[in-house]
């Protein structure tokens, strides 16, 4: 086989792959995250199930493809949002990842549910795998704020200055492997903040929330507004 013959059956193969997750998004779309088969795919697909099994040997190594290519979507919409931004302006940088996070989560709803809702019966991730995905995502969140604190713009509210000191050695644990730039009292206001929003986008994902605020859009434009003036970032 020739170095070019071998790219093609490569390229031809990694097709393949793309294709059977995207089989997969829609099946999970209809009948849930759960309910991913590998053989209703290759059924789909109208390939035999030990031809599916050559790209993806078992269920959860499919699952853990969709759940690290998700993060990695999410990661790069909240990325791009921030770089759309004057680099300087670290409260519209922020403003603009934390809108792009609900953004993505409207537009990738079973991506959403795949990594954030319920837990797959008998599927375990594999950290090595996945983690740095999710760092990724989590990086774009903290970065303007730690920026805006290296320049003495972020205000530490009174409860992240004193932490219980289980939550503190953890969160220092996750800088130090995470790489992040920022103390443990900057690491608990952006975990915080991640909770406030992803609650809010959960309820509104399962439309929970529209009947009860009338307009979601304001409630999270302001949500996010109270999140910037918690740190001194918001007007």
């Amino acid at each position: 086989m020739t170095t070019r013959q071998a790219r093609q059956r490569e390229s031809q193969r990694e097709d393949t792959r793309e294709e059977i997750k995207a089989f997969a998004r829609q099946q999970m779309a209809a009948e849930g995250t759960a309910a991913l088969s590998l053989r209703a795919i290759a059924r789909d697909m109208e390939m035999t199930a030990p031809a599916l099994y050559r790209y993806f040997p078992s269920r959860d190594e499919l699952i853990t493809a969709l759940i690290v290519d998700a993060f990695n979507a999410l990661a790069d919409a909240l990325e791009a949002a921030d770089a759309a931004q004057p680099q300087q302006d670290y409260t519209g940088r922020l403003r603009a990842v934390l809108m792009a996070y609900r953004g993505w989560a409207l537009e990738h709803p079973t991506d959403f549910q795949l990594i954030y809702g319920n837990p797959i019966p008998g599927y375990s991730a594999p950290r090595e795998l996945t983690v740095p995905a999710v760092v990724r995502g989590f990086q774009a969140i903290i970065r303007p704020m730690g920026e805006a604190d290296q320049a003495g713009l972020i205000t530490i509210p009174p409860e992240a200055q004193h932490l219980p000191a289980s939550l503190d050695q953890h969160f220092h644990g996750l800088i130090v492997s995470g790489n992040y730039p920022i103390s443990s009292a900057l690491f608990y206001l952006g975990v915080t903040m991640w909770t406030r929003i992803h609650g809010i986008i959960m309820l509104e994902l399962y439309h929970h929330l529209g009947p009860t605020v009338g307009s979601v859009d304001d409630l999270f434009a302001h949500e996010v507004q109270h999140i910037l003036r918690r740190v001194g970032m918001g007007l």
